[in-house]
């Protein structure tokens, strides 16, 4: 893979598990970004292929786009479906009344949250007092922000 007249990588081969997070580090300018986009898809490869696993959840770079959210839900947007899922539920959940066709939908995307999350404990039921991943990216100790 090139980017520019750079060649970043090439003939490369890798195999990641299924269930295991994964860390990319490197210095500036080593292809960190570009590898992660080939991965995601948002970039084709220039030579050879990519073959990717069912689910690639990302956390895209842009520090300030999440300032609004809490980081549990920075994070659970790396799951695209998972998001998407929780959002439709708080909406039924937030409305005044509740149809049977409503009663169904959340049913589907109960099962959805619940494969999502793998059976691990759902964050919303955690204590907030103590769970740090509640708070906004904006209240960070010391207003510190990271750029990877």
């Amino acid at each position: 893979m090139r980017f520019g007249a750079k060649i970043l990588f090439e003939d490369v081969s890798t195999a990641f598990l299924a269930g295991r997070r994964y860390g990319l580090t490197g210095p500036n300018g080593s292809g960190k970004s570009t590898f992660l986009n080939l991965l995601s898809g948002e970039l084709d490869a220039q030579k050879g292929s990519v073959v990717r696993p069912r689910r690639v959840g990302v956390l895209r770079q842009d520090q300030f786009a999440f300032d609004a959210f809490r980081v549990i839900d920075t994070v659970i947007m790396g799951n695209r479906p998972l998001w998407d899922a929780l959002a439709e539920r708080d909406r039924i959940y937030s409305q005044p009344d509740m149809t049977d066709e409503d009663g169904m939908r959340l049913g589907e995307l109960e099962g959805i949250v619940s494969v999502g999350r793998s059976g691990r404990a759902r964050p919303d039921l955690l204590p907030a007092r103590h769970d740090r991943r509640r708070r906004h990216a904006t209240r960070r100790a010391g207003g510190h922000r990271l750029r990877q």
